[in-house]
Formats: C-alpha cells, structure tokens, sequence
C-alpha cells in the first residue's frame, strides 16, 4: 500500500514543512510496528489495527538539530546549546505564603526539630521567626542555583529577555545580569518571499537494482496441506482464546479453509480447551498464564503454545510447558518428544530449582505428559 500509493511522498507533500519529518518518522514507524505485534507471526490487517487501538506501541521521538527547544531550567538539566534565551527574567519575589508548613530537620538528625503550621508568612510568631529565616535563605540559594543552571547551560551566546514588571524586582535574574551583558536590537526587513512555506523535498531512493549474478533458481515452496492448515487454524483459536463462529470464519479467511474445515478446527479447539487440561485456563488453579510466549536457551529461539505457572498447596507452584497437537499420538514422534525437552531445559534454565513440567495437549482432549 505505501509502495503502490507512493505513501510517503504524498503525506510529505501535505505536511508543513516544519513538522514534515515527524510525518515521515511516524509512518516510518508504523511499518516498524507491524513487525513488533506477536513478533510478526500471523501477522493480518484486523490483528494489526486491533493491537493499535489496544495501544502500547510508542511512537519514535524525532529531532531537529535547527528546531528551537522550550525547556524549564530543571528540565535543561545536563543539556546544552550554541545559544540560550531566558525568557521572562524580571518578575517581582511571590507574595508571601498563607497557610503553609515549616518544617526544621537537620539531615543528620533522627527526627525533626520543628514542625510549624503557619497562618502567614508575613507575621510569623516569634517561636517560628529562626526557621522561616533560614526557609528564606535556602529558597534564594536555590533560586541561585536554578540561575547557574540556566546560564551554563550557553555554549556561546546567552540572551536575556523580559518585560517590565507591575512592581520593582532587585533581585532578578535581570538586574542581576544587565549590567554584564550587551544591549542589541537587531530589526531586519524580510520579504514575503521569505515567509513562502517550501514544498520542494526529497525523499532517499535506493537505486536500481541491476542483476549481474546468475542466482541458482529457488526452491518451490510447498503449499500446507488441508490437514495442516486447520492445526494451524486450530492453534489461532487457542492463541486468541476465541472458539466463537465469528473467530471460525476469521481463520478460515487467514488459512483458506471452508466451513466444513472451519468446524473441525474450531471443534478440535473446543476440545483442547475443556478437555483433560482445562485446568490450564482456570484462573483458580493458576498463578500465570501466556500465549505464544518465546524463550531463548542456548543459542535457540522457541516459541512455547502456551506456558502456566500452575498453584500447588504448601510452595508456589510449578510451570506447565503445553503444546497444541492435531495428532492423537504426538508422544510418537521422536522429534516432538526432543523439542519438548528442550522447551523444559529452557524453562528451567530460567528458573532453577523450579519444577517443571510438560504435557502436549491433543485434538481428543487429552494431555500426555512428556517424562
């Protein structure tokens, strides 16, 4: 869609151009997120919208180096620019506070010294007139060290601006600082030319591909059989945890199957789910529960069908590894049985000295313990 639509230009073509290349990280990023939902795995359009609006998926943070940035002093912190402007540097001191609470405790000491309720500030009584001092002289040392912030923060050049307060401020930041900086007022004509918002960009474009190596021809790919695709079918109704008719006609759309396929892997979902293991469902029973959940032991990458943290009276509890089998007989075949010790060497590399446990769970409503 973004190819055939040409997606990016034109929504670049639309934007200002002052937040064009938010535009593009955001679309960018939305490619990017649909690779980022179940790791890409049965990835549909109606999965794909359900886990946007279910949100969680962040939008990337885009910068411009020639943007100006609006910081608070404390939000400043550690960062730094060819120029500062302070804004709005003259205000007068605040009114003197109402209702407020003093509070002396020396760091060092185990409890506090003093503990005030104050009506005003402006006439406290006389057991409390040392400590308000003191809580004076502190907030204008902070007011100080907000001040140094602000000017370190100046690589080169550092403005200071204001406007002319309603009453006299001897303590500012501006008187503070007028005398030692250079009063310039710079007017310059511009045209309207200038003002013209551009809309000429460009857009990186790889080049074209010329093919000057003869590459040995693919491999058909082999299509699923029918049988296949409804034990696939039968694994996303267990993975959304939705037997309804409505979740059987999603699957059968996603795995190309009809209504009588359909039937027999919503069917033989409904088994599994209240069949012998329908513990592993039962929030009574268990402590935690996921789907689809992936480990990484040894090198290897496994994704687990379903993983339980099952409740057992006098300790925690241990994990059940459960995978889906459409076969009656999955303890059969040598291959299911070794994966299944390697999903158990996983789990328990994750949390030794746990018990753990696994059991394929099959089409019969049946579980078989893997030994």
């Amino acid at each position: 869609m973004y190819d055939c639509g040409d997606v990016l230009a034109r929504f670049a073509a639309a934007a200002p151009a002052a937040s064009r290349a938010a535009v593009l990280s955001n679309l960018r990023a939305l490619l990017a997120a649909a690779l980022q939902v179940d790791g890409g795995r049965y990835a549909t359009p109606y999965a794909f919208v359900r886990a946007l609006k279910a949100g969680g998926l962040q939008a990337p943070a885009s910068s411009n180096p020639d943007a100006v940035r609006l910081l608070t002093i404390h939000g400043a912190k550690g960062l730094e620019a060819d120029a500062v402007l302070l804004l709005d540097t003259d205000t007068a001191q605040r009114n003197a506070d109402s209702m407020s609470v003093l509070v002396d405790w020396p760091g060092e000491a185990a409890t506090p010294q003093k503990f005030v309720f104050l009506i005003s500030e402006s006439k406290p009584p006389a057991c409390a007139r040392e400590t308000l001092s003191a809580e004076q002289a502190a907030r204008a040392r902070e007011e100080l060290n907000a001040l140094y912030v602000a000017i370190t923060r100046a690589k080169t050049t550092l403005a200071i601006s204001s406007i002319e307060p309603y009453r006299e401020a001897p303590n500012s930041w501006w008187q503070r600082l007028y005398g030692l900086a250079i009063n310039e007022t710079v007017r310059t004509a511009t045209t309207a030319a200038e003002h013209v918002e551009s809309n000429t960009f460009n857009l990186p474009d790889l080049p074209a591909f010329v093919n000057s190596i003869n590459l040995a021809p693919q491999p058909v790919v082999a299509i699923d059989s029918p049988s296949a695709r409804v034990g696939k079918a039968m694994h996303r109704l267990l993975e959304w945890q939705d037997l309804s008719t409505l979740a059987a006609s999603r699957v059968a759309r996603e795995f190309g199957l009809n209504a009588e396929q359909a039937a027999q892997a919503q069917a033989m979902a409904s088994c599994i789910r209240h069949g012998d293991a329908a513990w592993a469902w039962d929030e009574a029973a268990i402590y935690w529960q996921g789907n689809e959940v992936e480990l990484a032991h040894q090198g290897n990458t496994f994704r687990l069908d379903r993983l339980v943290q099952r409740k057992d009276a006098g300790h925690q509890g241990h994990w059940w590894v459960l995978d889906y089998k459409s076969a009656s007989s999955p303890q059969q075949q040598a291959e299911l049985m070794t994966k299944m010790q390697l999903y158990k060497a996983a789990l328990g590399a994750i949390y030794p000295g746990q018990a753990v446990k696994a059991a394929f769970l099959t089409a019969a409503g049946s579980i078989v313990v893997v030994d």
